[in-house]
């Protein structure tokens, strides 16, 4: 009996580990099939005029189911524990991985022929055209795209970016890096 409890307690401390290899697996396979989809395209001399922006849905899917774990263990640790400590930090948690399911729901970019309309964490839309941006920065995976000097908006490095960094290199905008630009 002492047998198999143990390889239990072992299965439950591997499943974790498990769980975040397949969801990882399974958001490169989708950007592999994107990315494949794309090339295809790109051979058949079809460009895409139209597309869609936004953080991977299972990325958000894990935001949000943290938000409900680590809101259940601060009203637990706040219920049970006499110390503040334990609700403090599961609060902290809570608070960042709300406001990161806020930002993975709300935050878009549509390309649509010409024009963008970017909508922000807090749901603030601005639409403009390619011949606005001045220039894109390139800064630890992250685009930063700026119109007159001024940062409209960051794609993060989590985002899949290449279909808009082929219109940016088409359109001949340039790409700077933030590195070399810091340290001239």
């Amino acid at each position: 009996m002492g047998f198999i409890k143990s390889l239990f307690e072992i299965f439950i401390q591997v499943v974790p580990y498990l769980v975040v290899f397949a969801i990882l697996r399974y958001i490169v396979k989708c950007q592999q099939k994107r990315a494949k989809e794309r090339e295809e395209e790109r051979k058949n001399g079809r460009i895409r005029t139209h597309y869609i922006i936004k953080t991977e849905k299972m990325l958000t899917i894990i935001f949000i189911v943290a938000v409900f774990l680590f809101g259940g263990a601060t009203v637990a640790s706040a219920i049970q524990q006499d110390d503040l400590f334990p609700p403090l930090v599961f609060g902290i948690f809570f608070i960042v991985s709300l406001i990161g399911s806020l930002n993975m729901i709300m935050w878009k970019l549509e390309v649509n022929g010409d024009e963008i309309t970017w909508r922000s964490t807090f749901g603030r839309k601005r639409t403009f055209r390619f011949e606005d941006i001045t220039y894109c920065e390139r800064k630890k995976g992250s685009i930063c795209v700026y119109v007159n000097r001024e940062k409209l908006f960051t794609i993060d490095s989590n985002i899949d970016k290449e279909e808009f960094m082929e219109d940016i290199k088409r359109r001949r905008i340039p790409v700077k890096s933030y590195w070399v630009n810091k340290y001239k």
